[in-house]
């Protein structure tokens, strides 16, 4: 538990760094808590000199430096930014490695376990099978005390080379950004690499932290935030964390892929669509208003598939938390259009949506897909944002995060990371052999690690690939996940 009550050893200082305080999203155990790591397949050979000099070359442009910056505490214990005035060979932009394994991919012991597209909905792999890809072999992540005395940059790459394929895992520090800051970060590599420097917009100047006003409260809330009243309060907290809180620090846990085929969620999606535009005829309302995302469909179907299995009492309440961007909601307010100045850094927020375990398991998909977007539109305003962060700083607590519902509920979490674009990425000038012409270059696979903090129930949906599977994943209480993928099985079997 050092990463978070540990006292930080002292480290020799730069003094030529440009110094900055960690704004107030990085300013917490729970986003300091992890490093992340995100492996990208390809199943091409790719030139790891070019992947390393077009993100290197990324980093070193004006406003993307911070992500060359290393992270240090200073004499009150602050966690600060020390950010090199110049990028050298002892100091790089990156960390980097590479690793040329030198067979092909199946011949791996990790490689050889890469998960593949399934034709129905199903439990495909376990994304630590290939953690020693996206880490150093044996390497445990320590959250952020393994930046604050290292000359490890916040940002890393790692390539693992096959004769077929090729690995290319990005690795960072939480405090560098969120999913959707990870966006402008693959965007902005994938522009270096085909040379497409002048497309690259500069981030939001780093130096001052234009959430500040959220921090301190300094522009005060101009709405009750819907949810005030479910707040769980300190009882109620004590006992949810002994029983969620147990299962996040304490009990073993599974880690598992999910991959659900399109033939399998476009026509949930659509049939719920039928259902809810059938409804707001019934009910003399504009049909052509209903609106629901993929996204949504995906939240509520694998809130049926986790809860169904637990045989809850159908009063226990049920409580999904939903990772939102701030960045939408505040744009032309406390940060710029993303489009000209992207803000690449952590601002989130969240919806939740609170509901019984018996409609989670006996109401249609369609009604249960409603409540999510409903969540999300009602809560996701700039209004609601604000309101959501009162209670944050009346909490105390020191975390981004009001804990909703009661103490009794069980907790799903929910990241949507497909608007970073991963599978859309386009590596083709990297490869070493360009024999395809001009075909792209995708991913074929994605994933994500993350440690030392791992949710019970937290999924990660990592995106779309190019044949329309979605890929989902998450860590599950020990013996766990054997129960969902019989869920699926038999719900695949009945046609919901």
């Amino acid at each position: 538990m050092e990463y978070l009550f540990g006292r930080k050893p002292a480290v020799e200082l730069d003094p030529t760094d440009r110094v900055l305080p960690l704004h107030f999203f990085e300013n917490s155990r729970l986003v300091q808590g992890n490093n992340m790591a995100v492996s990208l397949v390809f199943d091409d050979v790719l030139d790891p000199e070019k992947l390393r000099q077009s993100l290197e070359g990324l980093v070193k442009r004006e406003g993307w430096q911070k992500l060359g910056g290393r992270l240090r505490t200073n004499a009150a214990g602050k966690t600060e930014w020390h950010i090199p005035r110049e990028f050298t060979a002892e100091r790089p932009a990156i960390g980097f490695s590479h690793v040329d394994h030198g067979m092909p991919a199946a011949s791996h012991p990790a490689a050889s376990k890469i998960p593949q597209p399934s034709a129905r909905p199903a439990v495909v792999g376990d994304p630590d099978d290939l953690v020693d890809l996206a880490w150093e072999p044996g390497y445990q992540p320590g959250g952020i005390k393994d930046y604050l005395t290292s000359n490890r940059p916040v940002l890393g790459l790692r390539v693992n080379s096959f004769a077929d394929k090729t690995v290319v895992v990005l690795q960072w520090q939480h405090v560098a950004f969120d999913a959707l800051g990870m966006q402008y970060v693959v965007e902005g590599w994938s522009n270096m690499l085909w040379g497409k420097e002048a497309e690259i917009p500069t981030p939001c100047h780093g130096d001052s932290d234009p959430f500040d006003v959220i921090a301190k409260g300094t522009r005060p809330a101009t709405e009750q935030h819907v949810l005030a009243d479910r707040r769980v309060g300190l009882g109620g907290l004590l006992k949810w964390g002994l029983g969620y809180g147990i299962d996040m620090l304490v009990r073993a846990k599974d880690n598992r892929m999910v991959c659900v085929p399109e033939t399998y969620w476009r026509p949930q999606l659509e049939k719920a669509l039928e259902e809810l535009r059938a409804e707001a005829v019934k009910k003399g309302e504009d049909p052509s208003k209903v609106f629901l995302t993929e996204g949504d469909i995906l939240t509520a179907w694998t809130m049926r598939c986790v809860v169904r299995p637990m045989r809850m009492n159908p009063d226990r309440l049920v409580a999904a938390s939903i990772a939102m961007s701030l960045r939408k909601a505040f744009e032309g307010d406390l940060i710029p259009a993303s489009a000209e100045r992207p803000y690449v850094g952590n601002a989130f927020g969240w919806a939740n949506v609170l509901i019984s375990a018996g409609d989670v398991t006996s109401k249609p998909l369609s009604w249960l897909a409603r409540q999510v977007r409903q969540a999300i539109n009602e809560q996701g305003t700039r209004a609601q944002h604000e309101a959501y962060y009162a209670m944050v700083r009346a909490s105390g607590t020191g975390l981004p995060v009001v804990v909703m519902g009661n103490g009794d509920m069980a907790q799903i979490g929910f990241s949507n990371w497909s608007k970073a674009g991963l599978f859309n990425l386009d590596f083709a000038p990297a490869r070493k052999h360009p024999g395809k012409g001009h075909a792209p270059c995708r991913p074929s696979y994605v994933q994500e690690n993350h440690g030392p903090i791992k949710p019970v129930d937290g999924f990660f949906v990592l995106g779309k690939d190019d044949k329309g599977n979605y890929w989902t994943s998450a860590c599950k209480v020990k013996g766990q996940w054997a129960k969902l993928q019989e869920q699926l099985e038999k719900d695949f079997e009945m046609g919901v």
